[in-house]
């Protein structure tokens, strides 16, 4: 279970009109356009950015250019693709999300910092299980993000989110996610997501900018669920 997820422009809470259904990628130009999708997305996010230095095993003090950046996010886009999660686009590419799905979760991107290791998987893997019912499987959300320069276009976060909660209900799945800012939070809770974990990660590293601060706050973060029926998950 990795934790790359939207900043904030990710925020679509109008229905708009849809000039498309949510569609399933699998040609490299389609991957590649959703890259370009989801690099926009997270250009402005400095949460994310500590993560993928994180899990590319990057100092943080290391300079690293966006197309650097770039890079990493096309690299777990075609990985997930490769070893059998979904890459799917609303709205021709506005918005776009890559998901692992129940059975066929991706192995953890561990980094050589056991703390944080510990923080991101290890912690967040034993409260999900406290969370969900024993035997219950989950829709993961790996990342999904919004075309900022396409605000005229609206409801494609809706659209994805709304495909994969309906799915989750058919198979009486959850839907799970981590929050990486409080807007995304607040996005996430419209959807009908609640928060099972606060935690913070880089604190003592960075500041809440990222910038290298061994005094730093670093980011504050949630685990959010969404089940059909709420009421039997742990809380």
């Amino acid at each position: 279970m990795s934790v790359l997820t939207p900043p904030t422009q990710v925020a679509d809470l109008n229905t708009g009109k849809h000039s498309r259904t949510v569609v399933p990628l699998n040609s490299f130009e389609d991957i590649t356009r959703a890259t370009d999708t989801l690099c926009k997305a997270f250009a402005d996010s400095a949460a994310n950015d500590y993560l993928l230095k994180k899990f590319f095993n990057i100092s943080l003090r290391e300079p690293v250019s966006r197309c650097r950046f770039n890079a990493i996010i096309s690299y777990y886009t075609a990985w997930y693709h490769d070893l059998g999660g979904e890459i799917v686009e609303a709205n021709d590419f506005d918005a776009v999300g890559i998901w692992s799905l129940p059975g066929r979760h991706l192995p953890h991107t561990l980094s050589n910092d056991p703390q944080f290791n510990k923080l991101f998987f290890d912690d967040l893997d034993e409260r999900r299980h406290q969370v969900l019912p024993e035997g219950m499987d989950c829709y993961y959300l790996f990342m999904i993000g919004k075309d900022p320069s396409q605000q005229h276009v609206r409801g494609s976060v809706r659209q994805i989110l709304g495909n994969y909660k309906q799915r989750a209900d058919a198979d009486n799945c959850a839907c799970v996610l981590e929050a990486i800012s409080e807007h995304a939070r607040s996005v996430y809770e419209y959807f009908g997501f609640k928060v099972f974990k606060e935690f913070k990660f880089g604190v003592g590293e960075v500041d809440s900018q990222g910038r290298v601060d061994p005094q730093g706050s670093g980011f504050t973060a949630y685990l959010m669920i969404y089940y059909k029926d709420p009421q039997i998950l742990n809380g």
